[in-house]
């Protein structure tokens, strides 16, 4: 049986070849016109963009080759944030794009990387004296802050992400997930520009800069680290209700960030700089809401406080008083304790009022998630340490001669990380579950529902577990109907969500009836054209299985996860992991030598380039080793 659910499909692979000429002409062409300004900058001749330079520098108070670039970057990188937090949906309700410049949103996306990463390589060509005391020598008479190489490195990483994803595409299929491989290329791009702005910050405080001087300058340092909660992109998923990663994740990513940016805010900026940074977050936030909310019948993320933490970190700090009896480590491991724990704690309920997926649904799964937290805001304490440690080096105006402060302190918190994401983050199957599906109350089409039809018919499930109740005990267990909404041959009756009212996407609860092990869904789920519909069920730490319902054929698709799922009324089904049903798109015909093979490729990329950053942090603070010993 053929399945139609669009007029066309669009490919699950790679672009078409004119739409990488059009994005390969659009990167050329920006790069070529920064390589122009760097040469003729190089070669002591004016340029348009060395005058604008000047003018903003004196305007602002910052040498030229902070002002301009920093300027270019914030409007890129809210420009890109914009267009992911557009994207991000777009591809829950509508699916997989007719190509790349067919959406709308990669253009923002595209054209803010191009921002950003010409805006450390407009820091670059536009360095000239007053440059900071360890500047990096890149040829004869050229030397550049330490600020531009972390924001040029951090954009070329995303940079490569476009072809690295279109590669990826044809190799494996689409990943539709904000988590791919080489998406977390294009969005950590993104997310880490961030470290370079307090860096060339600092280098200008240090070269005596007058607008990082006094309340002005504090307030530019909140900037810089509000910034820094951009990362924040990366539970998009969570803020979306559509996660497709265990909740330990949110708990962990959330803590270890908030711990980092408010611990190192604090410290930064003294009293108050929690709050203000947390306020900045919101704002950032609010911008996002409203930007996206003006599109007609686009699903709006929703986001976390913030506050909670920052409030627990301006308690601590006010109890502790960190600077004047100097014991920032006390402070910061007290506050990354209590963000982890509190705060966090906090957050939860803040979620069970605010956020599309509450997590836990269950409160007996709380303890577990807090205490992983409460581990990942410890690590996050530490990297604050070590950040602002060498923050302040750097915008100092004498170079430091002592013992290097918090050496290790940082590696020692991205460890904590990184191994929490590494026990807790990975979706696992687990044990299998088998279950009864059964069918009733339709509400519009035929019953059984045509699924060869894009006539609407939905139907209420109920699901009844073999044995003993599975989801007693989950993190969630509920319904989920998405991409439902192509742009072709939907037609006006598209079903909505119950909640956002948006078409495309339908989660329902899955209530008890009061029989052992029986659930039934709260809303009519939607099991025709080219709906995929399932009851997702997370058992903690890490278990994420699925029933999958309906999903049609989808001839672009050749793995046999692109064959139809038709589960019929009565049937008894048992779980598969959800990844599987989820990323439909992703070819089971290659090698896993080549999977493994892609996924070092980009690991190695990303360790190599955390490294750089933390070389960049250190050079600019205390200097080489050669530097060092001539002091």
């Amino acid at each position: 049986m053929e399945i139609r659910f669009a007029e066309t499909v669009p490919s699950a692979g790679g672009a078409a070849f004119d739409e990488i000429l059009i994005a390969g002409g659009m990167a050329t062409f920006f790069l070529a016109l920064v390589g122009w300004v760097l040469i003729r900058e190089r070669r002591n001749k004016p340029t348009v963009v060395g005058r604008v330079a000047d003018w903003a520098g004196d305007l602002a108070g910052v040498p030229r080759w902070v002002a301009l670039p920093v300027a270019v970057g914030l409007v890129s990188i809210l420009s890109a944030g914009f267009g992911v937090w557009w994207d991000v949906p777009i591809h829950m309700q509508q699916g997989r794009d007719e190509g790349p410049l067919a959406n709308p949103s990669h253009y923002f996306i595209f054209l803010g990387i191009l921002g950003f990463t010409n805006a450390g390589l407009l820091s670059m060509a536009l360095a000239k004296d007053p440059l900071p005391r360890h500047a990096l020598r890149l040829a004869p008479g050229w030397r550049v802050p330490l600020g531009a190489c972390i924001i040029t490195g951090a954009g070329l990483m995303a940079l490569v992400g476009f072809p690295a994803d279109d590669l990826w595409h044809r190799l494996f299929g689409q990943d539709v997930t904000e988590w791919g491989a080489t998406h977390v290329m294009m969005i950590g791009g993104a997310v880490t520009f961030v470290l370079g702005v307090p860096v060339l910050l600092a280098e200008a405080a240090q070269v005596s800069a007058p607008l990082t001087r006094g309340y002005l300058g504090r307030l530019l340092a909140t900037g810089a680290m509000a910034l820094c909660g951009i990362p924040f992109a990366f539970l998009m998923e969570f803020d979306l209700g559509v996660p497709q990663f265990p909740a330990a994740t949110q708990f962990l990513i959330f803590a270890f960030l908030a711990a980092w940016i408010l611990v190192a805010s604090r410290l930064w900026m003294g009293p108050g700089g929690a709050l203000l940074v947390s306020g900045l977050y919101l704002g950032i936030h609010a911008f996002l809401w409203i930007s996206v909310d003006l599109i007609p019948d686009v699903l709006v993320a929703r986001f976390l406080l913030l506050v909670p933490s920052a409030v627990i970190v301006e308690l601590v700090a006010l109890a502790l008083q960190p600077k004047r009896r100097d014991q920032p480590l006390l402070f910061a491991l007290l506050s990354g304790l209590l963000i982890g724990s509190l705060g966090m704690y906090a957050e939860w309920l803040w979620s069970k009022e605010f956020m599309p997926l509450p997590q836990p649904f269950n409160a007996e799964q709380l303890p577990l998630l807090l205490s992983i937290s409460t581990i990942s805001g410890v690590g996050g304490s530490l990297l604050a340490l070590w950040l602002v440690a060498r923050i302040k080096l750097i915008g100092s105006k004498t170079a430091h001669t002592g013992p290097v402060p918090y050496r290790g302190f940082g590696l020692a918190g991205m460890l904590v990380f990184v191994v929490l994401m590494a026990i807790f983050a990975v979706p696992r199957t687990g044990d299998t579950f088998e279950a009864t599906i059964d069918y009733e109350g339709v509400s519009t089409g035929d019953d059984p529902c045509d699924v060869t039809s894009l006539e609407p018919c939905l139907k209420t499930v109920t699901v009844t577990f073999d044995g003993s109740d599975q989801a007693d005990d989950a993190v969630w267990f509920y319904a989920l109907s998405w991409q439902g909404n192509p742009k072709k041959g939907a037609g006006d009756d598209v079903p909505r969500d119950p909640e956002a009212d948006v078409p495309g996407l339908v989660r329902s609860a899955l209530l008890p009836t009061g029989e052992p092990g029986q659930y039934r869904s709260e809303h009519p789920l939607p099991l025709y054209g080219p709906w995929k519909t399932l009851l997702r069920l997370h058992r903690a730490p890490s278990q994420m299985v699925a029933f999958p319902l309906y999903a049609p054929d989808d001839p672009a698709v050749t793995a046999a996860t692109g064959r139809a799922v038709i589960v019929e009324d009565g049937a008894r089904v048992e779980t598969i992991l959800e990844k599987k049903f989820l990323q439909r798109e992703t070819r089971d015909d290659v090698p896993s030598w080549l999977f493994d093979a892609g996924y070092t490729l980009v690991i190695i990329a990303w360790l190599g380039l955390l490294l750089f950053y933390g070389w960049c942090y250190n050079r600019a603070a205390y200097g080489s080793r050669k530097e060092r010993e001539d002091v």
